[in-house]
């Protein structure tokens, strides 16, 4: 009787001295931080802050501000969630294929469109997979969708704001020519090419009715009274307003 209490007691406390004896492991400020980065709320505004400085770069043609803070604000959010485990090899090799994509779109062939299209939407997968965690439930993946789309909402937000606002700021007064260059005031497109009407030529492409054709020695732009005029057909030039020359068919 007395050993069966014996055991009984000493079941019920030794849980209590092992648990006394492990030291409770606080989370280090590292740890803290990348906790603060990756709440929802803050990935949201990092993403949007990293779409619209890369978004402005793509835009502008230019490598600034907008390129520093998109790559800042980028490296925070994946760098949380690579510090927290949520961001394996799979995501890092996403994220730097579509941002080497963007690099190609800004850099090597600006305006052509499909290589800066793919390299949003593997940075966009990317962001997802970081969100979600290496083994995403269902609910991981909506939150991460829910966090995506919000991003790309207060981006949209403040791309409209932005753009609704820019003619009548003053701030930004600078990048808008408010002034106009009327032919009252002096300003013409081209100076008038009297010495070319009454000449006759050739013209170089077919006429239907622009087109382009040769005028004593010289390659201009010009349109017919309304007529067709083949390849090599004789013209003559019966007007000439500007970079406008007016043609008929000679003969």
């Amino acid at each position: 009787m007395r050993r069966s209490m014996l055991l009984f007691v000493l079941s019920g406390i030794t849980p209590l001295l092992c648990a006394a004896a492990v030291p409770a492991i606080e989370p280090g400020w590292a740890e803290t931080v990348a906790r603060i980065l990756a709440f929802p709320a803050v990935s949201v505004v990092l993403l949007s802050l990293g779409i619209l400085g890369l978004l402005t770069e793509l835009k502008a043609g230019a490598h600034g501000l907008g390129l520093l803070v998109g790559l800042l604000a980028l490296g925070l959010f994946f760098g949380a969630s690579i510090a927290l485990g949520l961001a394996g090899v799979g995501t890092l090799m996403l994220l730097i294929v579509g941002l080497a994509l963007l690099a190609v779109e800004l850099l090597v062939i600006p305006g052509h469109g499909v290589t800066g299209v793919i390299g949003a939407l593997l940075v966009s997968a990317a962001a997802v997979m970081a969100i979600a965690g290496p083994s995403p439930t269902a609910g991981d993946v909506l939150s991460a969708f829910g966090v995506l789309g919000a991003s790309c909402v207060v981006t949209a937000a403040v791309a409209y704001g932005f753009i609704r606002h820019l003619p009548t700021s003053t701030r930004w007064q600078g990048l808008i020519l408010r002034g106009s260059a009327e032919s009252g005031q002096g300003y013409v497109s081209a100076l008038p090419r009297g010495d070319l009407v009454g000449q006759t030529g050739v013209a170089v492409t077919d006429l239907r009715p622009a087109g382009t054709a040769e005028v004593a020695g010289e390659r201009v732009d010009v349109v017919t009274e309304g007529g067709y005029v083949s390849a090599g057909g004789r013209i003559l030039v019966v007007r000439s307003e500007g970079y406008r020359h007016v043609v008929r068919p000679a003969g």
